[in-house]
């Protein structure tokens, strides 16, 4: 028997971009969800995303059918995206790149585990609290952490949509940090693409967690609510509500 259900709601919006570069997966019968925002930096970004979607849940379920601990599956099928993509992109044309962020949760037994490169965000939402799960991959927030900018500093920076961390990067020395956690009745888990999350604060989060008990009704407010503030990108946001 299941230690709890999991109900999902997604929708993704192209909003203002020409075209629509973010993917994403939320599969409750193979308990996997993904997020994938293409660079619109890089060359190609589509197919990027594309390819993080259909590459990290194969191998996901693989490792963890070959009995791999979770956390390292989840690392695995991560990198084995980023290597794919890697490879890829060496058949286009000189200096032409292809990149995408990818956040993901994987579901085994009665924990989550949780990871991502990139800025595309992990949000749980438990009672009164709202803890982003994973970290952003820019350069303005690894220099707020290390203490060189200020969180004022950081939203006006320059580099805060430079990522250093992504699948497609051709220096991904350091494997992903893996977030588990152990589901209790109530709670939500959002994945989101920037496009999102630049426009959507952990107060909106909160405040809509507790007012939608339909999870694809919430993840159809979030995105209307970052379109309605002026979000320029790709919109994007899978919600998974366990009960």
């Amino acid at each position: 028997m299941r230690p709890f259900q999991v109900r999902v709601g997604s929708r993704s919006a192209q909003g203002l971009r020409p075209n629509n570069e973010d993917r994403y997966l939320a599969d409750a019968e193979q308990d996997v969800f993904l997020v994938a925002d293409g660079m619109g930096g890089q060359d190609q970004g589509e197919i990027a995303s594309s390819m993080a979607v259909e590459i990290i849940p194969r191998a996901v379920r693989v490792y963890l059918d070959s009995h791999v601990d979770p956390s390292q599956a989840v690392i695995q099928a991560l990198l084995e995206a980023n290597r794919a993509i890697l490879d890829a992109s060496r058949h286009q044309a000189t200096g032409r790149r292809m990149g995408t962020t990818a956040v993901l949760a994987v579901r085994q037994d009665d924990r989550v585990y949780v990871a991502g490169f990139g800025d595309s965000r992990a949000y749980l939402i438990r009672g009164n609290r709202v803890e982003q799960l994973t970290i952003d991959h820019t350069v303005a927030d690894a220099l707020l952490r290390n203490g060189a900018l200020t969180p004022e500093q950081a939203r006006q920076s320059p580099y805060r949509h430079v990522l250093y961390k992504f699948l497609g990067c051709a220096d991904l020395s350091d494997s992903a940090e893996v977030r588990p956690f152990t589901p209790e009745p109530g709670d939500r888990l959002v994945l989101a693409s920037d496009g999102l999350t630049n426009y959507v604060t952990p107060d909106d989060l909160h405040a809509g967690a507790a007012r939608h008990s339909d999870p694809q009704e919430w993840a159809n407010e979030l995105v209307n609510l970052a379109l309605e503030r002026g979000s320029n990108d790709n919109v994007t946001c899978v919600v998974i509500a366990f009960s």
